[in-house]
């Protein structure tokens, strides 16, 4: 969309950057490699399949908000609030904060031009 703000985009950016970290994670698990995990064949399955599916509920999320849709927009938010809030519960790790750095960015740039997504499909320059 050639009228989207560059703050938009960058919203945009780190959506698909998280959507490949889940992606990530589930692919290390499946494979087994992930060196933290009961060696469960369950919990593995479980695990992979929960982030397989955030990364493609950031996907379809993102291709809603890209249309400006308000559900989307709030499903997003609550998305990397909820996932920052379990990063924080969570052993926090040098991974953990960078993921953490890679959810909160969002949250900030999403409420920051909320104007944006929550405004009719015209151009806010």
């Amino acid at each position: 969309m050639p009228n989207r703000p560059l703050s938009i985009s960058v919203v945009f950016i780190f959506i698909v950057l998280n959507a490949l970290v889940w992606l990530a994670f589930g692919v290390i698990v499946a494979i087994g490699i992930h060196p933290a995990l009961p060696n469960q064949p369950r919990i593995k399955g479980i695990t992979a399949f929960l982030s397989f599916a955030a990364s493609g509920v950031l996907l379809t999320l993102s291709f809603f908000l890209d249309k400006r849709n308000r559900v989307a927009y709030y499903l997003m938010l609550a998305f990397f609030v909820v996932a920052s809030l379990l990063i924080l519960l969570d052993e926090v790790g040098w991974v953990n904060l960078i993921v953490l750095i890679i959810n909160i960015i969002p949250i900030i740039l999403l409420y920051k031009y909320r104007a944006w997504y929550l405004s009719p499909k015209f151009p806010l320059i």
